[in-house]
Order: C-alpha cells, then structure tokens, then sequence
C-alpha cells in the first residue's frame, strides 16, 4: 500500500525526471531503459517472446504464425532521496541567505546594546547550528534517478526477422559536499558582522549520462530439431553517449535552476556498436528456454576533461532461463559483468527473478525481484499489469519499490497486427 508520504515522494521523483526529459528532448535525443511488460517481472526479459527482441535480437524468430508487425513505446523512471537531499539543500540555501542578511544588517544599525547585541550573537549561532546540522545530515548523500524511453517497429518473417528501434538509457546522480571549514567561517562572520556567501566551500553538484542508440535488429533459426530449438539474432546501432556535469555554491543552489544542459557542462562521443543474443529452447512442449546476451562488443570510454570525469561503457553479458507454459512463466537472470559506469564510482551487477500469470491472451499479472549483487543500486521489488484484448493492443504497467526510498514506475502501449 502507498502512503501519502510515498506518494509524495514519487511525486519529487517524477518532477526531477521532468527535468532529465527536458534534457534528452532538448538535445535531440531518442529514449529507453524500461520495458514495462518485463519490469513488472523482476526485469526479466531475455528469453520471452519476440515482443522483447530489444533485449535480446534472438527472440526475433519467436513469434505466432498471425503475427505481422509489433509497435510499442515504453516510457519508465526510477529514483531514490531517501535523505530528502534535494529540499534540504534549497532550504540551506535559503538560510544561509537569511544568515548573511541577519550578519550584514548589523552593519547599518544605529546603536545597539551589549545585552541585545549578546541576544542577537546567539540567535545567529543558533541559525548556523541549524545551518550545519542539515549539512551534515547530507553530506554525501546521494539523490539518484533513471529514466528512459523506447520506441521499437518489429517484422517477423520465417526468413529472417527483423526490427527497427531507438532506444535511450540514463541516469543522474546528485550530492552535497560539505566542507566543515565554513562552520568557522560562519562563526567568525558573526564576530565581524559581515559575510559574504561567495567564500563559502560547501557545493552541490550533478553527474550523470545520457547512453542513445538507434539501429536495426536481425534474427533467425540456426538449428532446430525434435530436441531443440536454437536462435541467434544481432542489432547494429549507432550510439551516442552523453556525460554532463554541474557544480555550484550550496548558497546559489536553487532546483528549478540548476543546469545540467548547458553546453559548457557537457561531453559526447558518436561511435558504431553491436549486440549479439543467443537463445535456446528445449522439452517436449518446448517449455524450458535459455538465452544469453552480450551488449556493446564495442567498449567506449568518455572523457569529459573539464571535471576528469571517466565513464565506461564495457562489453557486458547477461545469462537467463525460464519455464513457460500457457497460463504461467517463471524466469531468473544474472549479469555475468557489471554494467556501465564512472570510473570513480562503483558499478552495478543484477541478478532477478520473476513470474507472469496470464489469463487467456487478454491479461496478464507480474511479479519479481531485483537484487545488485554489488550493492550500489537498491533491491527492488516489482509489481505490473497487461491488459491485451484480442491480442492487439495492449497497455502494459509496473511499479517498483525498494531499499533507500527507491520509487519507479513504467508504462508500455503496444500494437500487434
């Protein structure tokens, strides 16, 4: 059950995406990293149908025979600030701005007693107690959120299947770096009856990626008997990888302001790359599927030389097997390498599981688990519904919840002709 205070907090969290979806629109950029009709299931999606060919081109060849053409779009957000780091930082702000009023008025005042002037001292001692306390609590505490968008167009023949997408994958880190040096300087501010905010060292700052791909996706059968059966599929995608970064004074920190796409404060590099997938099924009704999928052959590596920031886009694997029959799956997955990262920053490795309950072909309930064997992201637990009448259209929902305050939701639209 979602309270008001977690409604609240998605809320926080779907107005901070906003302003990543500014970003990515304002740069020209297409868009993905949710498929809601899997992220419902633990994020399993690797040995499904061919609806899930983005993440893997090998389940191209898996389709029914009144299967034509597939659409879909898929919207998604995730995001953590289980420290309230973002209104915390704004409500600093405005008090170290009312500090440096409440010191600088004393410049212009008349006359002043020694017992009012004591009684102001420790007002104002108590403001920067107030002002330290909450940089404390924040001090590298982090804000996090992903997003993404995709649109795919996929063409299954007997042939050779095939697939058109763009797809958009990124993140954005937020931190405060208190530095305790300015509890002095506050202090002796007051002695002195001036401050300016510009001395202080406290900073929040920004970091983030934006990873773009658009391409085509092939699949077919390469073995098939009584036994088995074995598909191999391919994508060849034009990437573009995005870095932008920010940092300003914890004073001047204000939400609405804090620019992350000014040109100054970005970095990119266009290259080539592929992903191969491999998928096997085997039983007697075919019911038992294993696939494994290696991302990026092409590993890149991004340099913005302004901040020293690294970012690493290595080749990485993901292993997966499921049991399907008609009204049930049951599917786990496991990164056999970590994901993309900062180099300064430790990188994340999934293992998960999930189930899909159908009822007929017009319904559908999911359920799953998601674990970061390297702990850096939370574990989550999700949550979706598919609505899917005739098989045609079909309007797919997750929800996400986990350690840190970590709230996200997806939502997929689809077309089956």
């Amino acid at each position: 059950m979602i309270t008001n205070t977690n409604k609240l907090k998605l809320a926080k969290l779907l107005a901070v995406n906003a302003i990543i979806f500014t970003f990515f629109i304002n740069k020209s950029c297409f868009a993905e990293s949710f498929s809601a009709k899997r992220a419902g299931q633990g994020f399993t999606n690797i040995t499904q149908d061919f609806t899930s060919s983005l993440s893997n081109p090998a389940l191209l060849p898996k389709f029914d025979r009144d299967d034509d053409a597939f659409f879909s779009l898929n919207l998604g957000i995730m995001g953590s600030d289980k420290y309230e780091v973002i209104d915390n930082s704004e409500n600093i702000a405005m008090n170290l701005q009312q500090l440096a009023d409440d010191i600088n008025s004393l410049n212009i005042d008349q006359a002043i007693s020694l017992d009012d002037f004591a009684h102001h001292s420790d007002d104002l001692n108590q403001q920067v107690d107030k002002i330290v306390t909450d940089l404390t609590a924040i001090d590298q505490k982090v804000v996090n959120t992903q997003n993404g968008i995709n649109f795919q167009v996929i063409i299954p023949n007997k042939y050779l299947s095939f697939g058109l997408f763009t797809n958009q994958y990124g993140r954005v880190g937020g931190a405060v770096d208190y530095v305790e040096t300015d509890e002095i300087l506050l202090r002796e501010a007051i002695n002195k009856g001036y401050l300016d905010l510009n001395d202080v060292k406290s900073s929040a700052r920004g970091i983030g990626y934006s990873i773009v791909e658009a391409g085509i996706m092939t699949g077919g059968s390469v073995a098939s008997n009584k036994h088995y059966d074995v598909n191999a599929g391919m994508k060849v995608k034009y990437q573009r990888i995005d870095l932008f970064y920010n940092r300003v004074n914890i004073s001047e920190f204000d939400e609405d302001e804090f620019d992350l796409d000014n040109e100054e404060n970005l970095t990119k590099k266009s290259v080539t790359n592929f992903d191969l997938g491999l998928y096997i099924s085997w039983g007697d009704e075919r019911q038992w599927h294993g696939a494994i999928v290696t991302n990026n052959i092409m590993s890149q590596q991004v340099v913005h030389q302004e901040n020293n920031l690294t970012f690493s886009l290595e080749t990485s694997s993901t292993l997966g097997f499921s049991y399907q029959v008609d009204w049930l799956t049951v599917a786990t997955e496991i990164d056999l390498t970590d994901r993309e990262h900062f180099a300064s920053l430790a990188a994340s490795k999934y293992a998960s599981v999930g189930a899909e309950f159908r009822a007929g072909e017009d319904f559908q309930l999911r359920l799953g688990y998601r674990a970061d064997l390297n702990d850096v992201d939370a574990n989550i637990i999700t949550a979706g519904i598919g609505v899917s009448p005739w098989d045609v259209f079909s309007v797919d929902i997750a929800g996400f919840i986990g350690e840190k305050d970590t709230y996200g939701a997806a939502i997929e639209f689809g077309l089956k002709i």
